[in-house]
């Protein structure tokens, strides 16, 4: 069993296409984080990457699954780890894909949680927000930004979950509470196999910090993917497989 969790502002819709290739070999999970698409948002809290690594946890046991491994894009692998880290599960192996996993810096970060917190409390701006993804120019220019050409339908999905107000709120309210501080003073503990991928053209969470994180897990590999942007796992999810394969091949 594979756990898919996308990133901030995403969906399950992120990750389709990988799990559909990795469907093949092993049974996929993939779950909308709370706040996300269609999905009731947690309370807003502080320590909500916590909160959120405990909800998912959650979902898994009243599922009866416990994920044998992880593939987490981009705040999805912080979430991962949490889940590691506070809680009983145990897989055999995670996959970071441009893990979200570093504070942005001291003084930058506080201002950008606070932003965000307050943002998504502000009605007219999420409606305004929603009534701009309506239309998919702002979101094809935002998804190229990312650094990876992204097709047509995912646009489209992109643009259909962007001029959801609910979906705004959700994303503007993780962002608020995505405090990265404690995840980075905790990532010696983590005794789950790790790899880090990164990618060259990321200009989102650039490739290096990949490779400052596997300096800090004991045992952790990384590695750059050449050509290759934050939404790799979308434009081009069979290489994300090929590094996934190997890893499982690793621990299975």
């Amino acid at each position: 069993m594979v756990l898919l969790l996308h990133g901030t502002g995403a969906s399950t819709h992120s990750l389709a296409d990988l799990a559909v290739i990795l469907s093949n070999n092993f049974t996929c999970l993939l779950i909308d984080l709370p706040g996300h698409a269609f999905t009731s948002p947690l309370d807003e809290r502080e320590q909500l990457l916590s909160a959120m690594a405990v909800a998912v946890y959650k979902l898994c046991n009243r599922l009866d699954i416990a994920p044998s491994y992880i593939i987490g894009h981009s705040a999805g692998a912080a979430v991962a780890i949490r889940m590691c880290l506070d809680t009983e599960l145990s897989p055999q192996a995670l996959l970071s894909v441009n893990g979200a996993l570093l504070p942005f810096g001291a003084f930058i970060e506080p201002v950008m949680l606070k932003t965000a917190r307050l943002l998504s409390r502000s009605t007219s701006v999420t409606n305004f927000l929603a009534r701009r993804g309506t239309g998919t120019a702002d979101v094809r220019r935002a998804l190229r930004d990312t650094g990876a050409e992204i097709s047509e339908p995912m646009i489209e999905r992109y643009s259909f979950l962007i001029s959801h107000k609910t979906h705004i709120e959700g994303t503007l309210r993780m962002m608020g509470g995505w405090e990265l501080g404690q995840l980075a003073k905790d990532l010696p503990r983590l005794a789950t196999p790790i790899h880090l991928i990164g990618c060259d053209k990321d200009h989102i969470v650039p490739a290096t910090r990949a490779h400052r994180v596997k300096r800090l897990i004991p045992g952790a590999t990384a590695a750059t993917l050449e050509n290759a942007g934050h939404l790799v796992h979308e434009a081009a999810p069979e290489r994300v497989f090929q590094v996934f394969m190997q890893l499982a091949a690793k621990y299975n």
